[in-house]
């Protein structure tokens, strides 16, 4: 087990991650009507010119595919994301692109996401504080 302090200091990030992402589900559930996970593809798919293959996606939101594949089934059914076949391989890889509806979707809940996210941690972070998290985070990425 790590030492008392480390320990601590780990509970407490895992208690402000899921604070944070239970005020994030409930404002987007609420005002927007979309899950978390939800919210996440398409801001992911926003943030890269609208579309990722599977594989690439999966990765960027931390899903396993099975996961992954339920996600967009829903965001799918919404109209919010077609899966297309790549045009740039022999046309077996699987590319998932927003649709003009979830782009509108993306930036009407991105308002709700990104209120949160500056008002519960990123407006309470000195430059010190920006620093350090970024060299620990760079630390936990490197060990895995």
């Amino acid at each position: 087990m790590p030492d008392p302090e480390r320990y601590e200091v780990w509970r407490s990030f895992l208690t402000a991650h899921a604070a944070l992402s239970k005020m994030l589900s409930h404002a987007l559930e609420e005002e927007e009507g979309l899950q978390l996970p939800w919210f996440e593809v398409l801001d992911a798919l926003a943030n890269n010119e609208g579309s990722l293959r599977f594989s690439e996606l999966a990765e960027r939101v931390m899903a396993n595919p099975s996961s992954l594949s339920r996600q967009l089934d829903h965001l799918e059914k919404r109209k919010l994301i077609a899966r297309e076949k790549s045009v740039l391989d022999d046309g077996r890889a699987i590319v998932i692109a927003l649709t003009p509806r979830g782009h509108e979707a993306w930036k009407t809940a991105s308002i709700s996401y990104y209120r949160i996210v500056r008002h519960s941690f990123t407006n309470t972070l000195t430059e010190t504080d920006v620093v350090a998290l970024q060299r620990v985070f760079s630390k936990v990425l490197e060990a895995e």
